[in-house]
């Protein structure tokens, strides 16, 4: 898949002044998910990927004023991963093992299931493009009319038959047809990869099925102002 270097590249900048709230909102609102599902693909619990998503966040704002992404150094994504990744690693210890290094003890709480895939890099290159179609689709979603989106995302993304399709947004199957033939070659157009080998359907379908709750994304939100307010006297940024 085609990423925006330039955008990735705009946003970090931005929340380098720490005066910008609308690029913090950008920045957790387009990564969130991606931390979350990483971590939960490696094993984490629910609550677990909840406290690796704020520890990222927190460590993003920490280091704004030290962090300039350079493209020539490397991709964002590489060094987002690298910070992912070993925020999980530690994680995955557990507390038992947590409290087990520092001489306490040891059953107090279980340590995190393993996970089983083919390891931490390849598992977030995997969770990386996921989390690009559904920012790609939410482009089109902004794009389009809602009724053609919706037909788009029923006929598509949940196999309903067009005619269904049609009676449930209004418009005619013909008007279905045309909306799933507009997303998809705008998603084309927005670099979406496994097009060609047909691939695509199925990979948005698991990157729906896969999106998390919006009750995380509140229970985040406030789990971020809290600890904001209690190390800086400050909220989110």
């Amino acid at each position: 898949m085609v990423t925006n270097s330039n955008t990735q590249a705009t946003l970090l900048n931005r929340l380098q002044d720490g005066s910008d709230p609308l690029a913090w909102d950008e920045f957790f609102s387009r990564y969130w998910t991606l931390i979350f599902g990483f971590a939960r693909h490696r094993g984490c619990s629910e609550h677990t990927a909840e406290e690796i998503v704020q520890d990222v966040m927190l460590k993003v704002f920490e280091q704004k004023d030290l962090f300039n992404y350079d493209p020539v150094r490397g991709r964002f994504r590489d060094w987002l991963g690298t910070l992912v990744r070993n925020r999980v690693a530690q994680r995955r210890r557990g507390p038992a093992e947590r409290v087990r290094a520092q001489g306490g003890n040891s059953d107090l709480a279980p340590t995190e299931p393993q996970a089983h895939d083919d390891g931490p890099a390849a598992a977030w290159e995997v969770a990386f493009e996921q989390s690009l179609l559904l920012v790609l689709l939410d482009v089109i979603r902004r794009e389009m009319d809602p009724r053609a989106y919706l037909a788009f995302e029923l006929y598509a993304l949940h196999d309903l038959p067009g005619g269904k399709v049609a009676k449930y947004t209004g418009l005619s199957r013909n008007g279905v047809y045309r909306a799933h033939k507009r997303a998809i070659r705008r998603l084309g157009e927005l670099g979406a990869a496994y097009r060609k080998d047909g691939q695509l359907g199925e990979r948005i379908k698991r990157a729906i099925r896969e999106r998390p709750q919006a009750a995380v994304e509140r229970s985040l939100n406030t789990r971020l102002e809290k600890t904001m307010r209690s190390r800086w006297g400050t909220p989110r940024p």
